[in-house]
């Protein structure tokens, strides 16, 4: 038939049209797409009409469709590169404010505080080195979710570097809520028997406490969603 050929270079023109789409929709739709659109150009070849008039709506409302779908992915990763960079930028501000912290008035604090009680300086110094301890454990899991996010920004949200990044986050959340302990303890084994009133400390350690047991939990849900997609992935992978 002499409508074949041109029914032949429609389909084939529409086919390779269809891989402008953006290819998670296109692996989506891009099967279903073509072939609705060659059986309605087997519906106008047996009904004896053109092909002309369906090609061209068909390919104009394609287009549009395309680039609207392009658009709408291309604002998505905008946005999530903004949101990643403006939380990138908040831990990098975090991270120096810990260390200038550490840096300058921690150990004037320290120091003045030992000089006041010579005899019992061991104890505050004690207190200072939990303190780096704590403080490196905080600037290493803010480094791990730094990296985490760039994980997600390179589209490698699922997989096992996102992993190993959710695990450490947590171990430095579960050893840094240790030493809370560990501290609140120790306070409380100075002041007994002193008279010296130690809530302000038990409370703040205790806080502490509390935020780095939320951040483990939720560090632990994350590593385990994360751990079961990228277990779903090698499975599918391996099954082809």
């Amino acid at each position: 038939m002499a409508t074949e050929p041109r029914t032949r270079l429609y389909r084939n023109w529409y086919s390779k049209l269809l891989r402008l789409y953006p290819k998670a929709y296109r692996e989506r739709f891009g099967e279903g797409m073509d072939q609705t659109f060659n059986d309605l150009c087997r519906e106008r070849v047996k009904a004896g009409r053109g092909l002309f008039s369906l090609a061209l709506w068909v390919f104009v409302e394609t287009s549009a469709a395309i680039i609207r779908e392009n658009a709408t992915v291309a604002m998505r990763r905008i946005m999530n590169r903004i949101s990643t960079l403006f939380l990138r930028l908040v831990i990098s501000l975090i991270v120096i404010a810990a260390l200038a912290v550490c840096a300058f008035p921690l150990p004037r604090m320290i120091a003045q505080e030992a000089a006041k009680t010579p005899d019992t300086a061991w104890q505050i110094y004690l207190f200072l080195v939990g303190a780096y301890i704590q403080a490196a454990l905080f600037v290493f899991a803010l480094y791990q979710a730094f990296r985490l996010l760039s994980h997600i920004d390179g589209n490698k949200a699922f997989s096992d570097l996102s992993v190993r990044a959710l695990r450490y986050i947590k171990h430095s959340a579960l050893a840094i809520g240790f030493l809370m302990v560990a501290g609140i303890l120790w306070v409380m084994f100075l002041s007994a028997g002193t008279g010296e009133d130690a809530a302000g400390p038990k409370m703040l350690g205790l806080i502490g406490t509390l935020a780095s047991s939320v951040v483990a939990a939720v560090a632990a849900v994350l590593q385990t969603q994360v751990q079961k997609a990228v277990d779903m992935k090698k499975e599918g992978l391996s099954g082809k």
